[in-house]
C-alpha cells in the first residue's frame, strides 16, 4: 500500500515561493489541504483538485474549495476561473503528460501568475548507487523511487515543461535533507547539489502580455 504521509505533509518550501502579490491560487494534487490551508488562513484563495475521497473531505474542512478527481479529467471545471499561480507539488511525476496537463490550467493561469512545481530528483547520487552500483531499481512506497510515479524528472526536464508550455524560469529550490549532504554540497560551493538534492522546486512565470 502506497504511503499516505504525502497528503498531510506541510511543505513550508512550496510557501516559501510564492510570490507575495498571488492571493488566489489553483494547487493540483493539494492532499489533505495542510499546506493550503496556511493561505486561506491569511486570506487568500485556494481552489484543490484532490482524486483521494478522505484527503480531500479534510481539505474541505480547511476551507480549500475541492474539485475531486483525476486532474487530467476535470479541466472543464475550470473554465472562466483565473488564478495568480499554480501549484503542483509532487504531482506530475505521478501523470502520463504533465505537459499536457500545465497547458489545461495554463488557460486559467493570469498572465504575469506563476506556477510551482515541486519533483523528485532522480539525478540524485541515490538513484545512480541503486541503478549503477547495484545494477537494479528497488522501488519503495515513497520518495524518488515511489513505485507510482510514471515520470523520471530532474531540474532540466522541468525547464523543458517550461520551454514547452511558455514559462519563464525564475526560480530553483535544491531540497538536500541531511545536514551530511547540505556540508558537502557548502564544501563544492553548491557544484555539487544537483546529485544530494532528493527534491528541486521550479518556478516558472507566464509572460504579462
Amino acid at each position: 500500500m502506497a504511503d499516505k504521509n504525502y497528503y498531510t505533509h506541510l511543505r513550508t518550501d512550496v510557501l516559501a515561493m510564492i510570490p507575495e502579490q498571488a492571493h488566489s491560487f489553483l494547487s493540483v494534487g493539494c492532499g489533505n489541504g495542510r499546506t493550503e490551508e496556511q493561505l486561506v488562513k491569511r486570506g487568500d484563495r485556494v481552489v484543490g483538485i484532490e482524486i483521494d475521497q478522505q484527503a480531500a473531505a479534510q481539505a474541505r474542512e480547511r476551507g480549500i474549495e475541492i474539485l475531486e478527481g483525476d486532474a487530467t479529467k476535470i479541466s472543464d471545471s475550470l473554465v472562466g476561473r483565473e488564478f495568480d499561480c499554480l501549484i503542483y507539488a509532487d504531482i506530475l511525476e505521478h501523470i502520463a503528460d504533465p505537459v499536457a496537463l500545465m497547458r489545461t490550467h495554463l488557460g486559467s493561469l493570469k498572465p504575469g501568475g506563476c506556477a510551482i512545481i515541486s519533483v523528485p530528483n532522480f539525478r540524485n547520487l541515490y538513484v545512480f548507487k541503486q541503478l549503477f552500483v547495484h545494477g537494479h531499481i528497488r522501488y519503495q512506497d515513497s520518495g524518488v523511487l515511489d513505485r507510482t510515479h510514471l515520470r523520471i524528472t530532474t531540474r532540466k526536464m522541468v525547464l523543458e515543461w517550461f520551454d514547452e508550455v511558455g514559462l519563464s524560469c525564475d526560480l530553483v529550490d535544491h531540497q538536500i535533507w541531511t545536514r551530511r549532504d547540505r556540508a558537502i554540497v557548502r564544501a563544492s560551493f553548491g557544484l555539487l547539489r544537483e546529485f544530494y538534492a532528493a527534491q528541486v522546486l521550479l518556478r516558472g512565470v507566464k509572460p504579462a502580455g
